[in-house]
């Protein structure tokens, strides 16, 4: 089983399943506005949003995954 690793944007780290990951939507960042992530998550567990770096190098983890299966 994979999992990505991040902060909790409440505090803490948080590691989530990709198994339980139903889509991402990432928006790279553009003059003022942050690059920003939304993890949608299956029934289980809330949707995430990550802000800035944070969310870039989430979305960087989650890009190796897909290229590498």
């Amino acid at each position: 089983m994979k999992f990505i690793e991040f902060d909790h944007p409440e505090g803490g780290r948080v590691l989530v399943s990709v198994d339980h990951i139903t889509s991402a939507h990432f928006r790279n960042a553009a003059g003022d506005v942050k690059s920003r992530l939304g993890l949608d998550l299956d029934e289980r567990q809330n949707e995430i949003v990550l802000f800035g770096a944070e969310a870039e190098q989430t979305w960087q983890a989650l890009q190796k995954l897909k290229d590498g299966s």
